[in-house]
């Protein structure tokens, strides 16, 4: 917000808004300083979709007076802008929790500025209050998921339908060893005396710094396995439609001499997968390395991700992939990691690298730990590599999709038409097809792409079957022309 003559005009440019978003996004973290309500009460659109997923007891509450904080309630804004008008000094004050490598300010401004740039639309945003520390990020122990009075954290996210990828950045920052020290700085030589002018500056960066033992006590990060087990435990029972990014934890390597990927949390992962729910792990996507940049010390990648994966369902639809695509941002991947690394880590066990390729930031494959299918597809074969291609998030980004849209579809149509009405069949029929056409589905027909059985179980109910064929993904198509005796010859390798 910009004021003119005197304050007496305030100008709050924001952008024109699309009806619907293709890819909606949630992001919890920390907001501290300001929060200025009477701003988001002036985004009259704002309010209204408050109300309509079911926070409108609080609402009211903010109109009154009776409350003038934004603890655990969604916020939805379509810009940066927005978000700053609201939480003006979110980007700069200091947060309770310091460390050396993650610094003292919040993640959630620059994870929100970096989705918006990079092609977001609509981000929905949960202030976390600082002093619950991880537990804040997660479901209370009361919840009642049709209550609004009793969520927190992540359960205020699973009462919005729309939503279909949720991020983390500051349950991120608290997983940050407070005293993790980077990576050892070169020491300079001690120059020859000379007089200098007082306002000179002496400093060459390597000197007079601050000790980690000169930082005030700070918490531990949580286990790995009690974080992870929490999100998921909520989001397979109430939203197995919603998909997490979620960046692993550092661990500082002696040998290295350098932040390295916590080795604990990759066998924390390894454990869960090779467990009996093993299945769930497909609705989180692991992220490493971290940013560093000329703006701050440390940041999440969750924001560039999420901004380009709403920005290519919006240009092709939610069953691409936004692999490969440059990311805008002025950072670099840190700590660095080399290419036998970054392979290793994306096999084993299943993480998008974003890396730094021809001096742009990408995600080289968005991978998953395990395959995106309902276990039983692949559970009882002998060769399970040959789901290997399923271990992709925009796979399970479309079979959330589907989800919404059928159950969607079906609040509508069980108030509105007869179980005898040959309609519905037709509707879905129509809406595979159109899928098909736009190759989300794999088949040389539209009768090779999906099946759909109707049966009536009982008087008066219809029930509907649905199989199909994802598309299978493809990470990189390479076209090699060779020409051997002035012959041209093509080949086609699929990587």
């Amino acid at each position: 917000m910009e004021l003119l003559a005197g304050a007496r005009i305030a100008l709050t440019p924001r952008p024109l808004r699309r009806r619907e978003a293709a890819l909606e996004v949630a992001m919890l973290g920390h907001c501290p300083g300001r929060v200025r309500v009477d701003r988001l009460l002036a985004l009259s659109g704002a309010v209204d979709e408050m109300r309509s997923v079911g926070f409108g007891a609080a609402v009211d509450a903010l109109l009154n007076g009776t409350l003038n904080q934004l603890y655990h309630l969604p916020v939805p804004l379509h810009s940066s802008a927005e978000f700053r008008d609201i939480f003006p000094d979110a980007a700069i004050d200091k947060t309770a929790y310091v460390s050396l490598l993650a610094g003292a300010q919040a993640w959630l401004a620059q994870s929100v500025d970096d989705f918006f740039a990079n092609g977001g639309e609509k981000l929905w945003v949960v202030q976390i209050p600082q002093g619950g520390r991880q537990a804040a990020f997660l479901p209370a122990d009361n919840t009642v998921i049709h209550d609004t009075e009793t969520l927190q954290g992540l359960a205020t996210i699973l009462v919005i339908p729309a939503v279909a990828v949720v991020a983390m950045p500051d349950l991120e920052r608290l997983q940050i060893p407070p005293r993790m020290s980077d990576i050892p700085r070169v020491r300079l030589e001690n120059p020859d005396p000379r007089f200098m002018p007082c306002s000179q500056d002496l400093d060459d960066d390597h000197r007079e710094r601050r000790h980690s033992t000169e930082l005030p006590a700070m918490p531990q990060p949580r286990p790995s396995a009690e974080l992870l087990q929490g999100i998921l435990r909520a989001i397979v029972r109430y939203r197995p439609d919603l998909q997490c990014l979620f960046s692993l934890p550092l661990s500082y390597s002696g040998e290295q001499g350098s932040p390295v990927i916590d080795p604990v949390a990759i066998s924390t992962v390894e454990s869960l997968r090779d467990g009996g729910s093993g299945h769930t792990l497909r609705h989180i996507q692991f992220l490493y390395p971290y940013l560093r940049g000329p703006r701050f010390s440390l940041r999440s990648p969750v924001g560039l991700v999420a901004g380009q994966q709403a920005a290519v369902a919006w240009e092709k639809g939610p069953w691409h992939s936004m692999a490969a695509r440059k990311m805008v941002t002025d950072a670099v991947p840190y700590p660095a990691t080399s290419l036998a690394q970054t392979l290793h880590l994306r096999e084993q066990p299943g993480i998008g690298m974003v890396q730094m390729r021809s001096g742009k930031v990408s995600l080289d494959d968005e991978r998953l730990v395990v395959p995106a299918l309902p276990p039983a597809d692949y559970k009882e074969t002998n060769d399970i590599r040959r789901y290997d291609g399923y271990r992709s998030a925009e796979v399970m980004r479309f079979l959330g999709f589907l989800r919404r849209q059928l159950q969607a579809l079906g609040e509508v149509l069980i108030f509105n038409i007869d179980y005898r009405d040959p309609r519905p069949r037709l509707i879905l029929h129509d809406f595979f097809r159109r899928l098909h056409n736009q190759g989300a589905l794999r088949g040389a027909l539209p009768d090779d792409a999906y099946v759909i059985t109707e049966s009536q179980p009982q008087p008066g109910a219809m029930l509907f079957e649905i199989m199909i064929a994802p598309a299978f993904p493809i990470d990189r198509l390479y076209l090699t022309f060779a020409n051997q005796n002035g012959e041209w010859q093509a080949e086609v390798t699929n990587v």
